[in-house]
């Protein structure tokens, strides 16, 4: 599990779709997100303030799980593993276009 506030950035996991990027933290945690071009205002930024940056966090309650991050082959689909002394668990996460609209999805 990532234990610091502000994780290494080879703590994260990209996923984008050409036009924008997500940076998705061990933890399960968006801490980099701007949206709909590079260059567009982020919409979750705890990468550069953990306080006041904003996050989306899909994980388990507690602290009591290790986490491995891993892309699916052949893919951009990011897939995060939680292992719990009760059982696994998965988010993944992608992001792709809707037309002209983009969606992350977990």
């Amino acid at each position: 599990m990532v234990s610091t506030k502000y994780p290494e950035i080879a703590d994260h996991g990209l996923i984008g779709d050409f036009q924008t990027a997500a940076l998705v933290a061990r933890d399960g945690t968006i801490d980099w997100f701007c949206a709909p071009r590079f260059d567009s205002p982020s919409v979750f930024a705890a990468l550069l303030d953990a306080d006041k940056g904003g996050r989306c966090r899909i994980a388990p309650i507690g602290t009591a799980y290790e986490t491995r991050q891993i892309y699916l082959p052949d893919t951009a689909n990011l897939v995060t593993r939680f292992m719990t002394p009760e059982g696994v668990g998965e988010v993944r996460s992608r992001a792709h276009t809707n037309g002209p609209h983009l969606r992350l999805n977990r």
